[in-house]
């Protein structure tokens, strides 16, 4: 029998790069956007660089709490949450993909060092337990990637 800790890495994984019931995975849909589009404002101010910086910015805040920096923190609306950020050549791009891909990495890497306990403990510097943002990072994740999807189609269009 899974413990909850591997349902939750099952979750990360199948929703990252496997082949999830509701579609595309996070990198298969945003290896298939050209770089070109991916500054394009055809939706308000959020382009589809600056939600995968967003994504990146709140995986880096798991990854930082798991590795136990208490001081280290995102403000909700603030530079640090939503980060302007501008693709100006194709490497640019890649360099953000292999940023989210190298989370993903260290993120389940440092799970598979823990049990359940963890789900338990609380967040380093913060007031709630890692359980709720353990088992919410993919959904975030699915959130953001419906509005890069999205976006990416309205830029083909």
């Amino acid at each position: 029998m899974r413990t909850n800790l591997e349902y939750i890495i099952e979750d990360l994984k199948e929703c990252f790069d496997g082949k999830p019931w509701y579609g595309d995975s996070v990198m298969k849909k945003l290896d298939g956007i050209d770089w070109r589009v991916v500054n394009d404002k055809v939706y308000g101010e959020k382009t589809i660089a600056v939600l995968l910086q967003h994504m990146i910015n709140w995986r880096i805040f798991v990854l930082k709490k798991l590795e136990g920096d208490v001081a280290y923190d995102i403000i909700i609306d603030q530079l640090n949450d939503w980060t302007v950020t501008t693709v100006n050549k194709e490497q640019e791009w890649q360099a953000l993909l292999n940023m989210i891909r190298n989370n993903q990495e260290k993120i389940l890497k440092h799970l598979a060092k823990c049990d359940d306990n963890l789900l338990n403990e609380t967040v380093p510097g913060k007031k709630y337990k890692f359980g709720p943002i353990l088992r919410s990072l993919h959904q975030h994740d699915i959130y953001h990637l419906g509005q890069i999807a999205m976006l990416n189609s309205m830029a083909k269009s």
